[in-house]
């Protein structure tokens, strides 16, 4: 291949994959996928704050039963 023909091919191969990744990031920009965003959000956040309770409540609870078996 000549200089001519492999900037041709770079150009084309650039194109299209250029025009791939804006139909990506549109669709990752898109009102749907960020309400998918927030929603995933919005669950990690919650099973968070579920999971530290628990874990709190587990937590007394073997407090209580220490204190009670000394007592």
């Amino acid at each position: 291949m000549n200089e001519n023909s492999t900037l041709r091919y770079l150009g084309e191969a650039y194109g299209s994959v250029s025009s791939n990744l804006e139909l990506i990031w549109s669709a990752l920009g898109s009102d749907v996928a960020i309400q998918i965003y927030t929603l995933t959000a919005a669950l990690v956040f919650a099973g968070y704050g579920v999971s530290f309770v628990l874990r709190s409540l587990q937590d007394f609870a073997g407090a209580m039963r220490d204190a009670f078996r000394r007592a």
